[in-house]
């Protein structure tokens, strides 16, 4: 009788060690998948930010960026909307902006609606890393392009992406963002009185 309650004791006690050591060993090998997750995380996250931060793209003359577009205007940024998209998949943003220049093509239209992807809606945000963004209040130069037309009129995209909009300073210099070019960085006119380029521009209009 008591042989046989050791024996019992002995075989619980037994059970209870070895289920003690597989959760031990299940434990540490979670523990190490969740370090190397966190490793992975810290180490990829960075990078994949300082991806998104700026495209990498062809660099765009303004010769070629003035020959693509059908419409080259400066104006003053007097609002921003986003919105789903129509397929309801991805964000876009309308912009509209208060024409002060026309210097290339035509618009009866004192204002003009530029479309671009990326925005907020409802706390919800979407950023396209080589999309050119507009903000309420900037004085802007914009290569430009009709886009769709609805109820609401044309709606206008930016050729070239980033490296078709100018954000033009209190001190009139012309300046863009928001990009990497792979090369020909030189072909590039950035952080140039805007006079300049709008000289170029209407140069190459007449070429």
């Amino acid at each position: 009788m008591v042989c046989a309650i050791l024996k019992f004791l002995f075989e619980k006690e037994l059970k209870f060690l070895i289920s003690k050591v597989v959760e031990d060993i299940r434990m540490h090998y979670l523990t190490k998948r969740l370090l190397f997750s966190i490793i992975i995380c810290a180490t990829i996250l960075p990078l994949w930010g300082a991806v998104e931060s700026s495209a990498t793209m062809i660099g765009l003359s303004t010769e070629l960026l003035t020959k693509q577009s059908g419409l080259v205007v400066t104006g003053e940024v007097q609002e921003t909307k986003s919105q789903w998209a129509d397929n309801k998949e991805a964000i876009v943003t309308i912009a509209t902006i208060a024409i002060q220049e026309v210097i290339k093509g035509r618009s009866a239209a004192k204002k003009v609606r530029v479309k671009y992807e990326g925005g907020e809606v409802d706390g919800l945000g979407m950023r396209v890393s080589d999309a050119a963004e507009l903000a309420g209040g900037e004085t802007v130069l914009l290569f430009l392009n009709h886009g769709h037309q609805n109820s609401d009129g044309v709606e206008y995209e930016i050729v070239g992406n980033a490296q078709g909009k100018y954000t033009i300073g209190n001190d009139n210099i012309a300046r863009k963002k928001g990009f990497t070019v792979l090369d020909k960085t030189e072909v590039i006119d950035n952080d140039v009185p805007v006079s300049i380029l709008i000289e170029k521009i209407k140069k190459y209009e007449n070429e």
